[in-house]
């Protein structure tokens, strides 16, 4: 009997030593443990405040007419991220009938959420699934489009468009339109090619006279509401380039052209 219990008394202290044992072990293990990076996948449909904590890596547009171009630069990323959080947060939706005279899509991809959809109209922002207009950030849509239109009118770009033969180019003359011919119209793509943009136009002292020519190209794009054109007005050697949105606002671009040019 006397062994028995002795048997017994060892086992209780080897149970509790391993006990002891393992609760050291656990607690060394939370307090020592090694910190891991977390990605956290967010769905788009969650509360709109959330939309905007993922990272964006790139921001792809898409112009009636003109096609698609794409944004990678994390400082306009994060730019356009803070004029996104800043409409939604501030306006609300409110019914309208007209169709938009623009409609700019385009997608905002993430890092570490699903990519979300947005468009861009004269009045509206939609980003996902919510949707503002209202008059107190009217101003601040129209300066988010003037934005985003800023970026696509290059020479690249309006020398694509010019070249597009699903678009029409004319040149006006004696107040009529008429159809540039096909050398024509493949010296003017090289011109405006060849040019090159100019942010200060202060300088150019003969844009109150009559330009030297205008040319319009009239946009083609299905499922557009309503077409749009781009204007190019030359003055000597300048070019001012308009993108015309159906009203006061235009849209416009100045570029001088290369001396090899004309």
């Amino acid at each position: 009997m006397p062994e028995d219990k002795k048997g017994l008394s060892w086992f209780r202290l080897i149970l509790v030593q391993v006990v002891i044992g393992c609760l050291l072990i656990g607690i060394c293990s939370y307090i020592f443990r090694i910190p891991m990076n977390e990605v956290s996948v967010v769905a788009p449909s969650q509360d709109d405040l959330n939309r905007f904590t993922g990272i964006p890596m790139r921001v792809s547009l898409t112009y009636p007419g003109l096609g698609t171009i794409t944004i990678d630069d994390p400082k306009e990323l994060l730019k356009l991220k803070s004029s996104f959080s800043d409409l939604l947060s501030a306006g609300n939706e409110r019914k309208q009938n007209k169709a938009p005279r623009l409609l700019l899509t385009g997608m905002m991809a993430y890092l570490d959420q699903e990519d979300i959809p947005f468009t861009v109209e004269t009045n509206a922002f939609r980003f996902g699934d919510v949707s503002v207009n209202s008059l107190n950030v009217s101003a601040n849509i129209r300066k988010l489009q003037s934005t985003l239109i800023d970026k696509v009118l290059t020479t690249t770009m309006i020398g694509n468009a010019i070249e597009k033969k699903d678009n029409e180019v004319f040149k006006l003359k004696n107040g009529e339109l008429s159809p540039l011919s096909s050398d024509e119209r493949k010296a003017l793509t090289n011109e405006v090619r060849s040019a090159a943009r100019v942010i200060d136009f202060s300088h150019f002292d003969n844009v109150e006279q009559q330009p030297n020519g205008h040319f319009v190209i009239q946009l083609t794009e299905y499922g557009q509401p309503r077409k749009h054109w781009i204007h190019l007005d030359r003055f000597g050697s300048n070019y001012f380039v308009v993108y015309d949105l159906l009203d006061e606002t235009n849209q416009r671009a100045y570029f001088k052209l290369n001396d090899a040019s004309y």
